[in-house]
This record gives C-alpha cells, sequence and structure tokens, in this order.
C-alpha cells in the first residue's frame, strides 16, 4: 500500500463527513463514480490496471470488471443496437448479451469479464468478421460423476449442499459468478430469520454466504454457467474464465438459479441510465461503482425500499420512490427506514418515459403520471427532473429454463429451490434449500428426522407470508417504569418470521413465540442496555432515556458527532430538534446514535424513530406539469430491437396470439435473452388492451449464448472421468468382466465360471429378460436361429435336473391368416417338429373353448412341438448361482460408468450399490447389455447401430387350465400386421394358470426409445381383442398387471474380437444361453457352428423377420 494510504483514507473521510453535512443524508459522492468508503463494506484497494477503450486509456482495478471501469470512467454506452440506439448494462449478470464487446480480440460479456491482464476494450463493429480460433484436439473433456448437481451457489443452493453433507451425499455445486452467494452477495443489511437456535438472523447477506458454504469449498465450480442440459442427465457446463467446456453427471438436479428482474415497458427503457435492481446493487455493492448520484427508484416494494437504502448508503441521493399500486408493499419496517431519511415514497404513479440528454448516453429526467389500474390518467403527467438514473425495482421472475428443461431430462429427480420456483426473501431460499436436500435424501431412501423435515417445510411456508398486522401501536411502558430507567420500544406491529431479538436480550426480556406473533418485552427485566437495537434486522427497536431526553436510534450511515439534526417519525415528518451527542459503534456495523432531544421531552419522545441532518431536510419533490405525447417507438425486446407498433401491426384486431407467431413474425425473443425479458414484458404490454399472449418462451440450448462451435469440435481423445464420491475408486484385477446381467450376460458369467475365468458380473437394474413372458420355441425362419434354440431347449431341460426353475415342455400355435403365411409356416417344418391344423380341428388341437369362428380370420395354424416354458427370474438365479459356484462374483445394483483400451487390457469404471467407485482391470471384456450397448460399445469404437424398440406386456388373474387335455394353454400368435401391430401372442403360465401376453409394434421406429412406465390405449385394446377372439371366455377376465420392457434392434451381435453379446431382438431368454456358450467356446479356441461368423460386427446378424 502506498505510503500516505492514511493520510489517503483521512482525507476521504474528512470529504465524505463534510458532504454528508451539506447535503440530505447523502454520502460522499465520489468522482466518477467511485465509490471509495462505506458504511458497511470494506472496500479493497487493488492493483490498477490500465487497458484501451477506442482508443483511450482506461484505468480499472485487478479483480473488479471492465463494466466497473468503464462506468467509472464515464462510458457507460457498451454497444448499440441493430437500429443504432445506445445500450448500457441490462442484466448485469452474464445472462443477456447486451453488454458483449470486443476484449481483446474476443467477444466477451463485460459485466462479468474481469479487468486482470486486459489490453483493449472496443465495442463491436458492424462489420465484425469472426477469426478463426486454434483448438487444442489433443486436451480431454472432463466428465464429473456425481449423486447430486446443484446449480447455483447462492443461498438456496448452498443450504441444499450444507445439508447433503451432512449425509455424505457427494454433490456438486456449479456457479456463474466468481463467488459463492448469489443475491447474497448483493445485500448488505441483516436478514430476517426465525429460529431455534441462533444461526443466521441478523447476518448480513454477505455474512450468510460464507457461513453455509463452510470451511471447504470442494465441489463448488465458479465462474461456470451450465448452458444446456443433455440427454443421460448430462449437464452442460462452461467455464467462463477458462473457457473450458465440461459435463457433470448426476442422478439428481436442483436448480436454484434464483429470479431476472422484470422490467417494464415504457419509452426509452432501454435507454444508458435505466437500470433494473440487480443491476444496480450489483455494480454498487460488488464493483463498488454508482451507476448514478441522483435516482427515482420505481417500485414501493422490499426490492425498492433495500436498492434506495442501499444506495444512500453508498452515496446517492434517491429523489423518490414511485409505486403504481395505491398502496406500498413489501415488509412495513423495510418502508419506515426509508421514509425516515426523507425519501418520500409516491403512490398510484407510473413511469412514462425516461428523457434522455444531448447525446443519448444518459438520462436527464423522467415522466410520469397518475395511475389507475396500472393505466396512466390522462392530464396527470408531470416531469421529475435533475435525475441521472432510474432504479427499476418492479419485481422478479424466476429463472426456471433449466428447471423445464430439467423436468424433460431428470424427471421427478429435477428440484427447484429458492427464487427458480417461488419469489421470497433470503430466509425463503435458504429453508427451501434444506427441504430440497431432505426430499432428495428421503427418494434416495436415506434416513432422515421427518419431524424435522415437516419442521422446515412449516418455516417455508412461514417464510412466504406477507406480514400480518398483529398490534395497533408498540408496547410500552408503564408510567413508573416510564421515568425509572432506560428502556427499548420495538415498532414490530406485523407477524413474520424473525426473532434475532430474543437472543440479542442479555436478560431475556424479549420473547416471540411463533411466526405470526410479535416480540414482548417485559420491561421488569429490561436494564435498558440498549443490546437489542443495534440487532434488529429490521432497524425497529428504539431505545429511550426519558430523564435525559436521550434517544438511541440504528444508523448504518456514516454521522458526525455533535451534528445538529431534526427528529422524525416513521414517515420522515419533523417533530422536533436535537444533536448527536455520541455515536456507540458495534461490530455489526449497525452502529446506535445517541441523540439528545431539545425540544421533546416525556412520552412524546417515543414517537422519534428517526433523524435527518438539520440543514438539509428534503423539500417536496418537483414535478412539473407537462403535455405527454409518445415521441419515439416503445422496444419490447431489446435484443433485435422489436417495437410495440410492429407487434400491434401483426396482431391486428386479433385477441391472442401464439408466443411462437410472435417469435417467427417479428423475431421477439429470438435474440440472446431468449425471451426470458422481453416475452413477459409483452405480456404486460398487451394485457391492457385486452390481447393474451398464449404459450411461453420454449428453453432452447445452450442457454448461455457464449458456446462456440469451435469449443465443441470434438476431440481426438477420450474424455477424462472423474469421480467425486466418498472414497476413491478402487482397483480391481479379473479375468473378464461381463456388464449386463440378463439371460445372455447371466449365461455367459456361468460358462466362462465353469471355464476357471472367475468372471466378474455387473449388472444395474432389471432388464427385458426379468419381464418376458416366459416362452421359447425353435419356430423360426432360418434355420440357423432354429438350431440355437433348440440348443438352448437340451440347456433349459439340464437346468431342471439341477433345480426346479418351473420348466415344462410346450407348443406353439401361429395362426395363417394369408397364403404367404400358409407357406411361410409350411417351409418352416422342414426344420422343425411341426404340423399344419385346419379350423375345424382347432377346439381338438389347440383348446376346447376356443372361438369356433376363427375359420374366418384364419385358414390353417401350425403347431409346433419342442418348445418351453420356464420363470425367468428362477432361470437367471440359477445360471448365476453356478457361476458363484464356480469361482464367479456378481457386482448387483452396479452401474457400468465408463470403459476404455489401455495397453492391452480393458478398464472398466463402475459404481456399487454404495455408490463407490470401483475401476475393474481386465483381458476380457463383454458388453452383454440391452438398451445401453451401443453407448459403452461406441466407447470403444465399435458403432452397432443398435436402437431400444418398446414391446408391452400383460398379465391376468389366476385361471384353470385353458388348454386341451386340461393342460395349461399353449403359445398362440397372431402375425397379421393389424391396427399398428405386426403380432399378437401368448400363452397360459403352468405355474400359476394366468394368461399372459406381448403384442410387436408394426412400425418399430415409432415405439423406440419410449417410456417403459407408460402404457398405450392401443396396445390393451388390440391385446384384449384378439384374445376375447381366440377364447370369449377371456372377455370377463381382469388385466392383474402391465408392463413394457426393451427389444434391442435391429440384429443380434456375437463377436468374441469385439467383446460383443447384444441384439438379441426380444429372443434373449430363448437363444440367449447357447449364444454365451459359443461365445466362451470360440474365446477359448474350441470348435463352434460356422453361423457363429455370421453374427459377428461384421456378419448380416441372422436377421428374423417372418417369426419375429
Amino acid at each position: 500500500m502506498h505510503k500516505n494510504s492514511g493520510l489517503l483514507k483521512k482525507l476521504i473521510l474528512f470529504r465524505f463527513f463534510k458532504c454528508f453535512t451539506q447535503q440530505h443524508n447523502c454520502l460522499y459522492l465520489p468522482v466518477m463514480n467511485k465509490i471509495e468508503i462505506h458504511p458497511i463494506l470494506e472496500v479493497p484497494v487493488n492493483e490498477k490496471v490500465t487497458f484501451q477503450f477506442e482508443g483511450k486509456p482506461v484505468t480499472g482495478e485487478k479483480g473488479f470488471t471492465i463494466a466497473a471501469a468503464l462506468h467509472q470512467a464515464g462510458y457507460p454506452v457498451h454497444s448499440h443496437s441493430l437500429t443504432n440506439r445506445e445500450r448500457s448494462l441490462e442484466c448485469g449478470i452474464g445472462k443477456c448479451g447486451a453488454c458483449e464487446m470486443l476484449v481483446d480480440g474476443q467477444i466477451r460479456r463485460i459485466c462479468i469479464t474481469k479487468v486482470d491482464g486486459v489490453k483493449e476494450v472496443m465495442e463491436i463493429p458492424r462489420d465484425y468478421t469472426p477469426e478463426i480460433r486454434e483448438r487444442d484436439a489433443q486436451k480431454p473433456i472432463n466428465i464429473y460423476k456425481t449423486t447430486v448437481a446443484i446449480i447455483g451457489a447462492g443461498p438456496a443452493g448452498l443450504a441444499c449442499r450444507e445439508e447433503l453433507l451432512k449425509k455424505g451425499i457427494d454433490n456438486i455445486v456449479i456457479d456463474n459468478n466468481d463467488k459463492i452467494g448469489g443475491q447474497f452477495l448483493m445485500q448488505t443489511h441483516q436478514f430476517f430469520f426465525f429460529e431455534k437456535e441462533k444461526k443466521f438472523g441478523g447476518m448480513r447477506g454477505f455474512d450468510i454466504a460464507k457461513t453455509l458454504a463452510g470451511d471447504s469449498h470442494e465441489g463448488i465450480f465458479l465462474n461456470s454457467t451450465v448452458w444446456d442440459v443433455l440427454e443421460g442427465k448430462r449437464i452442460a457446463v462452461k467455464n467462463i474464465r477458462t473457457e473450458e467446456i465440461y459435463y457433470v453427471d448426476a442422478e439428481y438436479m436442483v436448480v436454484a438459479t434464483g429470479a431476472v428482474p422484470f422490467m417494464p415497458t415504457f419509452e426509452n427503457d432501454d435507454l444508458p441510465g435505466v437500470y433494473t435492481a440487480a443491476v444496480v446493487q450489483k455494480m454498487m455493492n460488488n464493483e463498488f461503482t454508482l451507476l448514478g448520484k441522483n435516482v427515482l427508484t420505481v417500485g414501493a416494494g422490499n426490492i425498492g425500499y433495500l436498492t434506495s437504502y442501499q444506495l444512500m448508503q453508498a452515496g446517492a441521493h434517491v429523489k423518490a420512490i414511485i409505486e403504481a399500486m395505491p398502496g406500498e408493499g413489501g415488509f412495513p419496517v423495510q418502508a419506515n427506514r426509508v421514509r425516515r431519511l426523507g425519501i418520500p415514497v409516491l403512490t398510484s404513479r407510473i413511469l412514462l418515459k425516461a428523457i434522455p440528454n444531448d447525446d443519448n448516453t444518459g438520462i436527464v429526467g423522467a415522466v410520469i403520471a397518475d395511475c389507475k389500474n396500472f393505466e396512466p390518467v390522462a392530464g396527470t403527467e408531470k416531469v421529475i427532473e435533475g435525475i441521472d438514473a432510474i432504479n427499476i425495482c418492479t419485481g422478479l421472475v424466476s429463472d426456471d429454463q433449466l428447471i423445464i428443461k430439467g423436468n424433460e431430462i431428470f424427471g421427478r429427480n429435477c428440484y427447484g429451490a429458492g427464487d427458480a420456483i417461488r419469489i421470497g426473501e433470503g430466509t425463503s431460499a435458504v429453508v427451501r434449500g434444506k427441504q430440497v436436500a431432505m426430499e432428495i435424501l428421503q427418494e434416495m431412501g436415506e434416513n432422515i428426522n421427518y419431524d424435522e423435515y415437516l419442521t422446515v417445510s412449516k418455516e417455508y411456508i412461514d417464510s412466504q407470508q406477507h406480514p400480518i398486522r398483529v398490534i395497533q401501536e408498540p408496547f410500552k411502558p408503564s408510567a413508573e417504569r416510564f421515568n425509572e430507567k432506560p428502556f427499548v420500544q420495538i415498532d414490530c406491529l406485523y407477524g413474520f418470521a424473525c426473532n434475532p431479538c430474543e437472543f440479542a436480550c442479555p436478560h431475556g426480556a424479549i420473547t416471540k413465540t411463533s411466526t405470526s406473533t410479535v416480540p414482548h418485552i417485559d420491561f421488569g427485566k429490561c436494564i435498558g442496555c440498549m443490546e437489542c437495537v443495534h440487532q434488529c434486522p429490521g432497524l425497529a427497536i428504539f431505545g429511550y432515556a426519558p430523564k435525559k431526553d436521550w434517544i438511541f436510534l440504528p444508523i448504518e450511515y456514516f454521522v458526525e458527532e455533535n451534528e445538529e439534526v431534526f427528529l422524525v417519525d416513521n414517515q420522515g415528518k419533523k417533530l422536533g430538534t436535537g444533536v448527536i451527542e455520541k455515536v456507540l459503534k458495534k461490530p455489526n456495523k449497525t452502529n446506535v446514535a445517541r441523540v439528545k432531544a431539545h425540544d421533546i421531552h416525556g412520552e412524546a419522545l417515543m414517537q422519534v424513530r428517526g433523524f435527518i441532518l438539520r440543514k438539509n431536510y428534503p423539500e417536496p419533490v418537483e414535478m412539473a406539469p407537462t403535455s405527454f405525447e409518445s415521441e419515439h417507438e416503445m422496444y419490447v425486446c431489446h435484443c433485435d430491437d422489436v417495437t410495440l407498433g410492429e407487434i400491434l401491426n401483426t396482431i391486428g384486431d386479433r385477441k391472442f396470439i401464439s408466443v411462437d407467431e410472435i417469435k417467427h413474425t417479428t423475431r421477439l425473443g429470438m435474440g440472446a435473452c431468449r425471451g426470458k425479458r422481453c416475452i413477459r414484458r409483452l405480456k404486460q404490454v398487451l394485457r391492457s388492451k385486452g390481447i393474451s399472449i398464449v404459450g411461453d418462451a420454449t428453453p432452447r440450448g445452450p442457454l448461455s449464448n457464449q458456446v462456440s462451435m469451435g469449443e465443441l469440435f470434438p476431440k481426438e481423445v477420450r474424455e477424462n472421468i472423474i469421480t467425486n464420491g466418498k472414497n476413491a475408486r478402487r482397483r480391481v484385477d479379473v479375468q473378464a468382466v461381463i456388464a449386463g446381467g440378463g439371460m445372455a450376460g447371466s449365461a455367459l458369467f456361468r460358462y466362462m465360471a465353469e471355464a476357471g475365468l472367475k468372471p466378474a458380473l455387473i449388472n444395474y437394474g432389471r432388464g427385458s429378460s426379468w419381464r418376458n413372458i416366459a416362452g421359447g420355441r425353435p419356430a423360426f425362419s432360418i434355420p440357423e436361429i432354429a438350431d440355437i434354440a433348440r440348443h438352448n431347449y437340451d440347456i433349459f431341460r439340464e437346468l431342471q435336473t439341477i433345480r426346479d426353475v418351473n420348466f415344462r415342455s410346450t407348443r406353439y400355435v401361429t395362426f395363417a391368416h394369408d397364403e404367404a403365411t400358409c407357406k411361410a409356416l409350411e417351409d418352416s417344418r422342414s426344420w422343425s417338429d411341426a404340423y399344419m391344423v385346419d379350423p375345424k380341428d382347432f377346439a381338438k388341437e389347440i383348446a376346447p373353448n376356443i372361438n369356433p369362428s376363427l375359420g374366418d380370420i384364419y385358414p390353417a395354424a401350425l403347431i409346433t412341438r419342442d418348445c418351453w416354458q420356464a420363470t425367468p427370474g428362477r432361470v437367471i438365479d440359477l445360471v448365476r448361482r453356478i457361476g458363484i459356484e464356480k469361482g464367479g462374483k456378481v457386482w448387483e445394483d452396479c452401474q457400468l460408468i465408463d470403459v476404455r483400451k489401455e495397453n492391452g487390457e480393458y478398464v472398466v469404471l463402475a459404481r456399487d450399490h454404495e455408490k463407490h467407485y470401483i475401476e475393474f482391470h481386465t483381458p476380457h471384456f463383454v458388453n452383454s447389455l440391452g438398451p445401453g450397448a451401443d453407448k459403452f460399445a461406441k466407447q470403444l469404437g465399435i458403432n452397432t447401430g443398435f436402437y431400444p424398440v418398446k414391446h408391452q406386456a400383460f398379465i391376468t388373474r389366476r385361471l384353470p387350465n385353458m388348454g386341451i387335455d386340461g393342460q395349461p394353454l399353449d403359445m398362440l400368435i397372431d402375425r397379421r400386421r393389424y391396427k399398428g401391430f405386426s403380432a399378437v401372442y401368448g400363452q397360459q403360465l403352468g405355474e400359476t394358470g394366468q394368461i399372459i401376453g406381448c403384442a410387436s409394434p408394426l412400425v418399430e421406429p415409432m415405439e423406440v426409445d419410449k417410456n417403459l412406465k407408460v402404457n398405450s390405449k392401443d396396445f390393451l385394446e388390440i391385446v384384449s381383442e384378439i384374445f376375447v377372439q381366440w377364447l370369449p371366455q377371456l372377455s370377463s377376465v381382469g388385466f392383474q398387471a402391465v408392463w413394457a420392457g426393451y427389444y434391442v434392434e435391429p440384429r443380434m451381435i456375437v463377436d468374441v474380437d469385439a467383446g460383443l453379446l447384444v441384439g438379441l431382438s426380444g429372443h434373449g431368454f430363448m437363444l440367449g444361453q447357447y449364444l454365451a456358450k459359443m461365445y466362451t467356446d470360440k474365446m477359448l479356441g474350441k470348435p463352434v457352428p460356422d453361423y457363429l461368423e455370421r453374427l459377428s460386427v461384421n456378419g448380416d446378424g441372422l436377421t428374423e423377420k417372418a417369426f419375429k
């Protein structure tokens, strides 16, 4: 630091105090809008950085943004719109693109780009040509694996993280700011909290943020913006400082992205000098930059009160607060602290126009009018002059784009927290963050204290409630107690969630029983120590010592002792005069001024709530009448300069129009902000014209317009998987790893174990092999597949001798509906034991109660012998037991994460049941997965072309046997292309007597990757129609369950060199075991049938079409 820095600071303080005595409660107005000193915040003195701006030197401070440096230097214009209108900051947090400039030749958003290392900044030229950027094709992309991804490191996100860490749940927090805290970082006031034990209540926002994060910030990724949510629960992120693209894979996603300010439409609302509260607060409290010295605030709610108060603290003068509603909003204590400063609050007033300066680089005034129902009253227009900034505080809009996208990808595992789902106070965000964490823990099956969850839920509800008036005036001491000794009065008349005063009193004189009550003072216990005065977040506790005519008032700005003041009430009305005798400094920087009253005595003292410097009690706001006619178009969309006139011309005389039509005819909502701001603005302005907008903007990726094509250009190296779990990866060396525990994978596990390989079978979930309809047949149109099926028949018979798997020989009855089918069935008899049946023999050969009219539909049927039935779960369980007995190990509920080949061996990353990461090293890896097979094949450079096709199934209640000779009904199959299906089939289970059936979709692409948990009306109707046609008795039989599974299409691959045993197209139960045996035999060098080569990656796959 400079050797004269102490002297400099004293000089600043002197000038500060001098200014305060010369202006109405106004702090020192620093040169070029740089805040040099602040009553609450520590203003750092950082290293200076000089860069060139349009050929002129500009000096900023290291660690602060380019925007701050330009504004402090008097350059508020950052860009020009499509119609050449001057533009400045709009969102202030890097989400809209309004402040994009060329920074050292690269397009950057200067509201989030630091001056560190910057050489040159300039406006983006109209003819700007993008340059070719070099890319590093050898740098791998990082993929982070975690259980919970939290988007937003504000109060809600950090509270959620804190609760998850208590239970040891790994998580990653992603935030686009360079510090944690979100909106809390911008808040200099003490926060309201109602707590059983003091923790956050009375703390300032920036301090709460530090507390929530704890000592370790591990797993918090800053300077990172989420630009999309991709398939497979993959969150796409870009570090806006390093420009690194990376991804986070998570099971749960919490969106705690906060809110964006709402800017109403009015003339010149895009001028430099018109800013939302978010921009004002960020620049003022984070960047130590005032965007104006004489400010008009629009909106008398909590945001309007707080920003006006904070502007005063930072050195600005707030001319007035206007509000379109007939009454004020927000918390009364917040309004009182502003009015006590003499800032007038004008209700039923609306802003019509910002008046520009000569060169449109700022504003000099505003036109307002009286209003009713948000409509201006003609003839009441007035001009407020002498302002250089308008602070828009007209509410917030949830930043919910990621929630909308997340619901599509994560489903019920996507949660919203804080302002992202419901606008509320910081208290509400913290409590909702805790609640979300508890809900995730419940979903995960973790034990939580449910009573605690209910308590937190109640706190969240209470925090959302608007204060309700409980008492008409503050509690007062008795006449005897009044004159006995000093005391305090709590001017808190409304019940809401706040109780720091309870903890503040060292004598237990203050109690607050619930969120709906007000604090109560026991004046018998109160000794007048004044400890509570500086600890009330609402600055609503005042001390009195009547014997000495002393008043103890909370202050959060600089004042000088011995200064003469006017004493005022909560409305800012003069009650008398006094002098500041002493300023009692407090560690939380809410100091206490002891003021001696000159001309107010006795009980009248208790009306005093504040003071204003005597020389500078403000005059009423001057407003000159004016005639108002709109001189310029109102720009609803700032990104593409879309005017209200254009939109009204498009709408014509219609009373409603869709968002999409507005977008595609006018381009409103198609710019960098993606409609987050302008569509809501449009809805508001059209509402008064009786026109409604249907729908909302659809979130489109990339959500942050900061991702270039070059950054997404594919790398030449594999992704780098980074696990974020409880333990480091554990290495396990095995001779073989099989991924997928269906019929084929489990059989492969058995045969490899019997060969002495001691394989590891990793299985996650229950695939189609567990939910098939339990049948097998040798009846195929391809002889080679029929041969595989016959061998499987023998394996099933062998298994039944080891343990009961409910195996029984059955028959398949395939109905022929036309000549072509008859011929194909007849041809298949040459390689199967089957015979044809005429309709007149259906009752004798198939089922005694079969529909006698079936001959009208089917001219014949093929009955195939040597078919079989068995219980899928029992079969798989037995096959695995054999493998385990022979030395293999099953890793159940173990999810495959990644597979790669390095130095001649496979490295297989998986996560086990305990959420620990296992890294298998093996010479043999076999992919025997279902729908996920293609993903991991691609990781090894193999493109299988697989796709999952949804097939639905049903089962009835138990029934008596319905086949011939008192036997269960054989498998019946209808292969007509009928009503969207290519086959309907089903049989009766010998074990239970239930009818179990299925239907195959005719057009497979229509069922690709469909949701297995959703049943279709078409399926329910087709199986009902066909089965009742076959057996009319089934018309009174109810469904017991309906479900679905995937067939992996379009072909089988059994390839030892590629490590694939996949794509069995719904035939895994009837073909998988012998295919696994052949795979093992070939791997061991044993002879296998020649047709196995046709099942290799380069073979034809022996694709069955006719009898699929």
